[in-house]
């Protein structure tokens, strides 16, 4: 991951992640949820994505907000991969609750 120093005139500033490592539903879940905070847009490099961030208020701290996002990043590229993992167990436990609850009967009607 790398920083881009904010821009002197509109505040804005980029931060990159290598798109190996953190799949893109992470940067996306992470931008939204500091969206009270900041806006952005994403953009596909070549094996990166790039976060231009814009702070909703002109006093915000761009320093302070790329820790903040850095740290959603990291905690929902982890719910991501988490989820990916426990998928098959989560849908057997589906599976077998629906299948006891009466609701899927086998037949069609």
């Amino acid at each position: 991951m790398t920083d881009r120093p904010a821009d002197s005139v509109n505040g804005a500033f980029e931060l990159e992640w290598d798109n190996t490592t953190v799949p893109l539903e992470a940067v996306e879940r992470a931008l939204y949820s500091l969206a009270d905070r900041l806006t952005g847009s994403i953009s596909a490099e070549a094996r990166s994505w790039r976060l231009t961030v814009h702070a909703r208020t002109a006093r915000a701290d761009a320093t302070e907000l790329g820790h903040l996002l850095r740290q959603a990043v990291n905690d929902h590229t982890l719910r991501v991969r988490i989820a990916e993992k426990t998928d098959p167990v989560r849908n057997l436990v589906f599976a077998l609750a629906f299948s006891k609850s009466g609701l899927v009967n086998g037949s069609v009607e």
